[in-house]
């Protein structure tokens, strides 16, 4: 598997973008950059349209770009896939199973089950700021772990360690790559940062791959 410095965040807005944005995001293998390429620019440039000269300074970079793109034949650059609506929806489910307020839950669920889901979950969220702030972080985790998984399943190792900490077999911890389970959202040391936010990424590092996951340092979040 191929390491690479890849900005998690950078990737996961761009897997957020949605179809109707005039973007197109690319991931380039060989330096880990990320390029927003504008489709009219990378139309203009397939159709080899006659005004690209005439394009302006910051147009004609990204026609630079768009020319490797277009004559790639070693996949150098990757499609980076934009997350559909269905998805953002089974989100949205996922965390109304993880709240632990019943009534909350219902009216959530209830939301999910209407036209107009997206903007009843938020209106229902805006009324518990404590819930709603974790319902950002879910989402935040979510996505960085499909952006992890989509790299993963394209052969790269995106790079990020713990410095210092090392598995059994002598590799060091890849933060990126150690999954966070359900049950660490609802617990107060969940990015308490310090001692307690590496201790917290150890145990889930030792339980990798496990099915059940276990903590006997758990303590529900005061609001749960």
């Amino acid at each position: 598997m191929k390491k690479l410095k890849v900005d998690l965040k950078e990737l996961v807005s761009e897997m957020e973008m949605g179809e109707n944005m005039e973007l197109t995001g690319y991931l380039d293998t060989e330096t880990g950059e990320i390029i927003s390429m504008p489709d009219s620019v990378m139309r203009a440039v397939e159709d080899g349209d006659e005004e690209i000269p005439e394009l302006a300074d910051w147009d004609e970079e990204f026609a630079a770009i768009a020319e490797k793109i277009l004559g790639d034949a070693k996949n150098r650059f990757l499609l980076i896939p934009k997350r559909e609506s269905r998805e953002g929806y089974e989100i949205m489910a996922a965390f109304t199973g993880s709240v632990r307020k019943k009534g909350l839950q219902e009216k959530l669920s209830l939301a999910l089950n209407n036209r107009g889901a997206f903007r009843r979950f938020r209106s229902v969220l805006n009324d518990h700021p404590d819930e709603l702030e974790r319902w950002y972080k879910f989402k935040d985790d979510w996505m960085r772990e499909e952006a992890v998984q989509w790299l993963i399943l394209n052969g790269i190792e995106p790079v990020q360690v713990v410095s210092g900490y090392f598995n059994d077999d002598g590799t060091e911890i890849n933060a990126d790559l150690v999954p966070k389970p359900g049950l660490c959202l609802t617990c107060k040391k969940d990015n308490a940062g310090g001692k307690e936010e590496v201790m917290c990424l150890l145990t889930r590092n030792d339980q990798k791959g496990d099915r059940d996951f276990e903590c006997g340092a758990f303590e529900p979040k005061e609001d749960l």
